[in-house]
């Protein structure tokens, strides 16, 4: 569970703590963020998805060698024209390839004098950890992971420029030790440690990496490697969330082997049950096959009840709110089943009082995992009415445009139960409200006619 992120001159955060432990320091479950349009809450969801590239950088360019080997090949070539063939590549290396380099270009703040800093709290297993980084304008210059191994915390390991401090506790094989150091003096730096073992463990057998590596070393990097990041970066980069399901990442439509539906029927049993739930004139959600060149390609439709008949819907013709409904299910649920989520605009398109259900069921079903645990930006103010004082978050700026976010709990004044924190927000009491100047649109449309 994520317990607090600190970002310096990352987007549009110069210095911001976003804390997330609540009594006893135990990470929240649940938390919603709110705050005026461009205060920051979109960077601030990227922020973790800045942090999962970093640890898949290395693991990325790998895949993407084995990839366009195969595309690049005869065999390939016989099925598909050059023409395709090159888009697909191109479309590989844009979402695929990225070193600490160009992830620094694309988030590091405009203009900051100093680099990306990004340090998260984590608890796993009942013990705390922290994980930090430091950037340049184009390398990582420092990264350091303190955690329990053995009998107490303290640190895993710590690299910078020329130094090397690794606990003898990581490794049980001083050859493999040997083998992983010589590969952060060719690989650190353009990548992180984190991202080269990453890496090892998808290109190494998993019991080779278990006998040689300590279990709480592998268990926080599956931790790094298990959170789902919702937002715009990842869904142009298709990131699958950290579900059993493969197919999580194309629920709508797409391809399976012959053979190999059985999960789709499993989705479709879950799809039926959500959408029939959530909606009255949605009678049954189910999945059309047709078989084409030797697999089979599926797409999800509906039963709807329209003037008195019941007809079959695709689902592509389903509104914005429907269609964010089934993008934010895969998320959900891999939240429910113990891992970390982050969505940004959780509501977006979606009925008030539907988005309302819908946390009030996930608040019951993350009261009841042990380990999962949501963290979501909303406009949503309604569903305040649902989250304790402590849940509820708010990104504030202030006249000299620095950025805090606080719990409403933290706030000096006790909302009383008279006074909703949805109408004290509203009010512009814990900032974080837009407040407009003079706007005239009949006067714009003058001056445009004005220079016609």
């Amino acid at each position: 569970m994520l317990s607090y992120i600190r970002l310096r001159n990352f987007k549009s955060f110069s210095d911001i703590m976003f804390d997330l432990r609540g009594k006893g320091g135990i990470p929240k479950k649940k938390v919603f963020v709110y705050g005026e349009n461009g205060s920051g809450k979109s960077n601030l969801i990227s922020s973790l998805f800045f942090l999962r590239k970093t640890v898949e950088s290395m693991r990325r360019q790998t895949d993407l060698k084995k990839i366009t080997d195969v595309y690049l090949s005869e065999e390939y070539d016989k099925a598909t024209i050059l023409n395709e063939r090159r888009g697909i590549l191109e479309d590989l290396i844009k979402n695929t390839l990225y070193t600490s380099e160009n992830l620094i270009k694309e988030y590091k703040t405009i203009n900051s004098k100093g680099g990306i800093e990004i340090e998260v709290g984590f608890f796993l297993g009942g013990v705390d950890g922290t994980y930090s980084l430091s950037f340049d304008d184009a390398r990582v210059v420092r990264e350091e992971l303190r955690y329990k191994l053995n009998e107490r915390t303290g640190t895993v390991f710590q690299l910078s420029e020329g130094n090397i401090r690794m606990s003898k506790a990581i490794f049980f094989d001083d050859t493999y030790s040997k083998e992983l150091k010589q590969n952060i003096e060719k690989y650190w730096g353009m990548h992180t440690f984190m991202s080269i073992l990453d890496n090892e463990t998808a290109t190494k057998n998993n019991k080779f990496i278990e006998l040689r590596v300590h279990k709480n070393m592998l268990d926080i990097l599956k931790w790094f490697q298990g959170y789902s990041v919702s937002c715009r970066e990842a869904h142009l980069e298709k990131i699958k969330p950290g579900t059993p399901f493969s197919l999580f990442r194309d629920l709508e439509s797409g391809y399976v082997r012959i053979g190999d539906d059985k999960e789709l029927f499993t989705l479709e049993k879950l799809l039926n049950n959500y959408f029939t739930s959530l909606y009255s004139d949605v009678k049954k959600v189910y999945y059309k096959f047709e078989t084409k060149e030797g697999r089979l390609q599926y797409k999800l439709y509906l039963k709807k009840l329209l003037n008195g008949s019941i007809l079959d819907i695709p689902f592509e013709l389903e509104s914005t709110g429907t269609r964010k409904l089934l993008s934010i299910l895969p998320y959900i649920l891999s939240a429910v089943s113990g891992k970390t989520v982050f969505i940004d605009e959780i509501d977006g398109g979606i009925h008030d009082l539907l988005m309302c259900e819908v946390i009030e069921s996930l608040g019951d079903a993350l009261d009841a995992s042990q380990t999962g645990q949501l963290i979501a930006t909303t406009h949503n103010t309604r569903i305040m009415k649902q989250l304790a004082n402590d849940d509820v978050y708010i990104l504030s700026i202030d006249v000299d445009g620095n950025k805090n976010i606080f719990s409403v709990d933290k706030y000096d004044f006790r909302t009383q139960k008279t006074h909703s924190i949805q109408s004290k927000y509203l009010n512009g009491d814990y900032a974080g409200v837009p407040f407009t100047g003079y706007l005239d649109f009949s006067e714009m449309v003058e001056e445009i006619e004005a220079c016609i």
